[in-house]
């Protein structure tokens, strides 16, 4: 019998002559399935992951990155790949962030194979982690976020104002359900990253702002052929090529934070940590511009308390639709009791068709 024992540190096999009669389990020795080639390595491992309930989002990443990897070398046995053969494939990679990614993605197909008993060691272990410079996130001002809520259509407003005014994730948000908001309660149940679930409260402008949307059963989001078609106008109000990384949530965090000045409170409706909301979330926001913010799409009753106005942002369209002509549309953005008056109370006005900044 001829066993083969790889060297976890030179990759090389060692061949040893033993009797017949003893097994490798007699002898202590692992055996490696030198059979399995890249491309069955991977059909496995989003079998299991699968199997294990993992969401298809993850397992359709997996699939991309690895599929890519193993192009060309389909047939290649998976013991065959070192890491200087990894190393080569992330040279090709300046962002920091890809590369991150990819070597992520392609060492948990080597981890699985070494649990599956089909290689010794993972190549991406030798391979030095890539740091990742974290930039300041960006965020709307309020006058963009109102921008915005003038021009976004009809079925994509629960969209926008979920992601805007509750800091919820954009793959949570294309999950849910109507049936998973209470405008009552003002809150919304959303089954988290982690498959947990959390409670995220409203704050009266989004709850509001809801309550105007005229559809409210089914899906809570469009198609994503009709959130594309909002998302190019959007970046064409705001004068951006792409969004920023997360701009929305990132500008929810923001302002959640400067209203509640409570880290551990935000984070939890966030579904994060302080520490992540801190370091990657938050960007400071002016009193002045916190109460802008939490004003948009309200305006004052008669009893001095603040209600949604025709289901958006007040405004005087001029005889347009919504949306059309951002330039002649016009919003009146009142706030009430965290302004910069001694009273608590200021009052705010802005043009949307004055331009937008970028939010870069």
């Amino acid at each position: 019998m001829e066993i083969c024992l790889r060297r976890q540190s030179s990759g090389k096999c060692l061949f040893l002559k033993t009797a017949k009669s003893l097994s490798c389990q007699q002898l202590g020795l692992a055996v490696f399935d030198e059979s399995i080639t890249i491309i069955d390595a991977i059909g496995k491992l989003l079998a299991a992951k699968k199997t294990a309930n993992l969401r298809s989002n993850y397992v359709d990443s997996l699939k991309f990155y690895n599929t890519k990897f193993a192009k060309g070398r389909e047939q290649t046995p998976l013991n065959q790949f070192t890491f200087k053969d990894v190393e080569a494939w992330l040279a090709q990679f300046e962002n920091a962030n890809a590369r991150q990614t990819w070597l992520n993605r392609i060492s948990t197909l080597f981890s699985f194979a070494v649990r599956r008993g089909w290689i010794a060691a993972n190549p991406c272990d030798r391979i030095d982690r890539v740091r990742v410079d974290h930039n300041p996130p960006a965020i709307l001002t309020p006058k963009q976020a109102g921008a915005l809520l003038a021009l976004v259509p009809t079925l994509s407003r629960p969209y926008l104002i979920l992601t805007l005014f509750a800091g919820i994730r954009p793959e949570e948000v294309m999950r849910l359900d109507w049936s998973a908001i209470n405008l009552e309660t003002k809150t919304v149940r959303v089954e988290g990253k982690t498959r947990q679930r959390r409670i995220v409260p409203l704050e009266p402008n989004a709850a509001a702002l809801l309550a105007g949307c005229p559809l409210r059963r089914g899906s809570v989001t469009p198609s994503l052929a009709t959130l594309r078609r909002f998302k190019r106008r959007a970046r064409a109000a705001l004068g951006l090529a792409k969004f920023p990384q997360d701009l929305f949530r990132h500008t929810a965090a923001s302002y959640l934070l400067a209203l509640h000045g409570d880290a551990g409170k935000v984070a939890t409706m966030l579904g994060n940590s302080s520490s992540v909301l801190l370091r990657h979330y938050h960007e400071p926001v002016s009193q002045a511009d916190c109460a802008l913010f939490w004003a948009l799409g309200m305006t004052k009753n008669d009893q001095g308390g603040l209600v949604a106005k025709g289901g958006g942002a007040t405004m005087e369209a001029n005889g347009k639709a919504d949306g059309q002509n951002l330039a002649e549309n016009h919003a009146e953005i009142k706030a009430v009791n965290g302004g910069a008056s001694p009273q608590g109370t200021a009052q705010f006005e802005f043009f949307s068709g004055e331009g937008v900044s970028n939010a870069a």
